[in-house]
């Protein structure tokens, strides 16, 4: 799902969205909160994609495994609830997953909130619909039913972290640009300002021995920048930003 950056932050591009759905475009697929931005999407913009996925006739799958991971519970809107279209074209997957810390238990989930999807979704074949560990499913309901405890301190040490890597980029790397997400534990990090080239988490890991994720794996925007996790502990993080300042 492509974005714009504009004075009020990042919003949905809804007219690159609408040309799409114009030259046949049938399925949207949305990031919720966006990955790597750590954006929760707006309810305005959301309620916009509805309107523009009813009045062409298009699904809209929501990713939201990134929801539980959001700083702000008002921040985050699911989809399903923007409005009665979304509820009838839209459909949510997640898991506990990213926010427990549980992906090798293989457990996901496909919500839906109207009759239709709920009819198109049990016509899936059998090993999308059935396929989950059995570790996973106990894993999973013990997370959503008794986790929040757990979940709130890792909201807590992941709030943090987010606040320490901007002092420590100020400090050591000023020039490099970065906002501090409002969900997740991954920070978006623009590093055009190093020198280093189209994909400067190759030079990080080859000078500074730190490892990023490439920036182009998101697309020719992705070019110059590079995705930092930011989940381990603050001397980790302190020592990561300290490499890669010393390698510039």
């Amino acid at each position: 799902m492509p974005l714009l950056h504009g004075q009020t932050g990042w919003t949905l591009d809804l007219d690159g969205l609408e040309a799409a759905l114009r030259r046949g475009a049938r399925a949207v697929l949305l990031c919720n909160p966006q990955n790597p931005l750590g954006h929760p999407h707006g309810i305005e913009d959301l309620t916009a994609l509805a309107e523009l996925a009813d009045r062409y006739g298009a699904f809209v799958v929501s990713d939201e495994v990134n929801a539980p991971l959001a700083y702000s519970a008002e921040s985050f809107t699911p989809y399903l609830t923007v409005s009665p279209a979304a509820a009838q074209h839209g459909v949510c997957v997640t898991s506990a997953s990213t926010a427990w810390n549980l992906a090798g238990l293989t457990c996901a989930l496909i919500v839906t909130a109207s009759e239709r999807m709920r009819l198109l979704t049990s016509a899936l074949p059998p090993g999308i619909r059935e396929r989950t560990g059995h570790l996973g499913l106990l894993a999973s309901t013990t997370a959503f039913r008794d986790g929040g405890p757990w979940l709130d301190g890792a909201l807590a040490a992941l709030q943090a972290n987010r606040g320490l890597l901007a002092g420590l980029l100020d400090a050591h790397l000023g020039g490099v640009g970065y906002e501090q997400p409002r969900a997740g534990y991954l920070a978006w990090l623009d590093l055009r300002s190093l020198g280093w080239g189209d994909d400067p988490a190759a030079v990080a890991l080859e000078r500074a021995k730190v490892a990023l994720l490439p920036g182009l794996l998101f697309g020719t925007p992705g070019a110059g920048f590079a995705r930092l996790n930011f989940g381990c502990s603050p001397e980790v993080l302190s020592e990561a930003v300290s490499r890669i300042a010393a390698a510039t």
